[in-house]
């Protein structure tokens, strides 16, 4: 019997849903915020990602959606990509996110209570 491993799977179904010329990478948000570095550095993605982090959370404070949409981020870094959002080859596109009006709220999501090892 041959088995396909759920990373082919995956494959497969993002293919297909890429391939589906109704579907949009992007939610058809009205807006689409991508956070980028200057230039290459050993801090630029964590430096991006802090700001994608408060940038998102100021946005639910004023009852926006946002959505990091990390399935186009390898896009976004290649030369046709950087021509699209006009940012020079230098830069560095790390967090697209897209910004609307959630259709209904948010239900809250159970969280685990947090391990905490204290070192002395």
């Amino acid at each position: 019997m041959l088995r396909t491993s759920p990373a082919a799977s995956a494959s497969h179904h993002f293919q297909e849903l890429l391939g589906n010329p109704e579907f949009d990478i992007f939610y058809h948000a009205p807006v689409l915020i991508v956070i980028s570095a200057a230039a290459e550095s050993p801090w630029a993605v964590a430096d991006c990602a802090l700001a994608a982090e408060n940038m998102m959370l100021a946005a639910c404070a004023a009852g926006l959606g946002t959505c990091w949409i990390g399935f186009a981020q390898a896009w976004l870094g290649t030369p046709d990509g950087k021509a699209t959002l006009k940012l020079p080859e230098s830069c560095v596109p790390v967090a697209p996110i897209v910004v609307g009006h959630p259709k209904a709220p948010m239900p809250a999501i159970p969280r685990k209570e947090p391990t905490i090892n204290w070192i002395n």
